[in-house]
């Protein structure tokens, strides 16, 4: 059960995404949780790289998390 309405966002911004993934693939059964968890990934991604990108625009974001974020491939 969502906690606040952001969990509850949260969870509808996957499940539509692991649905466009399962029509993507063909409406291949079996796959339920490979696209949750590949729409999770994705999600979470796009999310970090947003809110370093609003840090940055602020300049609340160091070279170091800038270092960190490239890193991890999130610039």
């Amino acid at each position: 059960m969502p906690r606040n309405k952001y969990d509850s966002l949260a969870k509808e911004q996957i499940e539509r995404r692991a649905y466009e993934l399962y029509l993507q693939s063909g409406c291949k059964d079996g796959h339920d949780e490979e696209n949750w968890l590949a729409a999770e990934k994705e999600l979470t991604k796009k999310f970090a790289v947003d809110v370093l990108r609003a840090m940055r625009g602020s300049g609340t974001v160091g070279r170091r998390k800038r270092n960190e974020a490239a890193t991890l491939g999130m610039n």
